[in-house]
């Protein structure tokens, strides 16, 4: 990785732009509200997540509770083997960084995942979007919670 502090970004919707950020080196998302960001539920086999929001506020899902996080809330823990998801507001800017513990060596093949997933054609392919998934430790939440089939 370069030594900027932004070294990858990607806009991935209408006003919804995704980065990588360093010193800490940590994930991003920066929402303007035009159209609200969406994470559909997925879960982790051998991370977890800590969000932070930093402006704004975020609905994250974990195993089917749901929340409203504001920067009061401070970082948000999503053990793995969780499913969980996370939503932005219509209307309303938002600000998220996101990690991968237990090290910044799992953030870093975290942002592998991401550079994979973003890569041109990737989300177009159902079986390269499932590819990257699969060796990026993340996993779609199939419907009836049936683990093993994901």
């Amino acid at each position: 990785m370069g030594s900027s502090l932004r070294d990858d970004s990607w806009t991935i919707g209408k006003g919804v732009t995704f980065s990588v950020l360093q010193n800490p080196l940590r994930t991003h998302i920066e929402s303007t509200g035009e159209e609200p960001f969406s994470v559909p539920p997925h879960w982790h086999r051998h991370q977890d997540e800590v969000h932070v929001v930093l402006k704004g506020r975020m609905k994250v899902t974990q195993d089917g509770v749901t929340r409203i996080i504001t920067p009061a809330d401070g970082r948000v823990l999503t053990r793995a083997g969780v499913v969980h998801s996370l939503e932005g507001f219509l209307g309303e800017e938002v600000s998220v960084d996101e990690t991968a513990l237990p090290s910044e060596e799992t953030t870093e093949q975290k942002i592998l995942f991401f550079r994979n997933l973003f890569a041109p054609g990737v989300l177009q392919s159902l079986p390269g979007t499932m590819q990257v998934f699969y060796y990026g430790d993340s996993y779609p939440a199939l419907p009836f919670k049936i683990k093993a089939l994901e």
